[in-house]
C-alpha cells in the first residue's frame, strides 16, 4: 500500500493541490493516481500561469514532496518541470 494524495483534476486549485487528502492505495493503482495528480498539477500551474498568477514558493514545496513519492514517469517529468520553472535546484 502505498500513501497518494487525491484530487479532481478539472478542479484543481493550488490549495486543493496542497491540502489534497491521502489514501492508501495498492500497487496496481498506484499509477492510475499518480498521473492523474500529476495532470492536475501540469493542468494548473498552466491555466494560473496563462491567468498570470505566480506560484507560491511554499505551496511549490508542498506539491513537489507530493510528487517527489510519486513513481510514475509522468509524475516524475512534473516534478522536474515545476522545479525548473521556479528556479529551484
Amino acid at each position: 500500500m502505498i500513501l497518494l494524495p487525491v484530487v479532481a483534476w478539472t478542479a484543481a486549485t493550488v490549495p486543493e493541490l496542497t491540502a489534497a487528502p491521502l489514501h492508501h492505495y495498492c500497487p496496481d493503482h498506484e499509477p492510475v493516481i499518480s498521473d492523474r495528480y500529476a495532470a492536475a498539477v501540469d493542468w494548473t500551474v498552466c491555466r494560473d500561469s496563462a491567468e498570470g498568477h505566480r506560484l507560491d514558493p511554499r505551496a511549490v514545496q508542498q506539491i513537489c514532496v507530493h510528487l517527489q513519492a510519486m513513481r510514475t514517469p509522468k509524475a516524475q517529468a512534473v516534478h522536474a518541470a515545476l522545479l525548473q520553472l521556479t528556479g529551484t535546484p
